[in-house]
């Protein structure tokens, strides 16, 4: 896989993890859900393989950061 399909990868990723993280904020699903949902898709994607563990949680921390503690988990 080359660098520029990974970079496209991530990105869309990471996207996609915001998303989740707005529909979380909006009480729309559990915060739990949401990450088991996104990292659940990074591995079967083959996106844990390509870049790694550490990096994928890294954009699921970067995603979830900024949610309101206070929401429903």
């Amino acid at each position: 896989m080359n660098a520029h399909t990974t970079s496209g990868q991530i990105e869309l990723f990471a996207i996609r993890a915001s998303e989740l993280a707005d529909r979380v904020a909006a009480g729309q699903i559990s915060f739990i859900d949401a990450v088991d949902m996104a990292y659940s898709a990074a591995v079967w994607s083959g996106l844990t393989d390509s870049i790694g563990d550490d990096a994928v949680q890294k954009v699921l921390q970067a995603a979830f950061a900024n949610i309101n503690r206070g929401v429903r988990t």
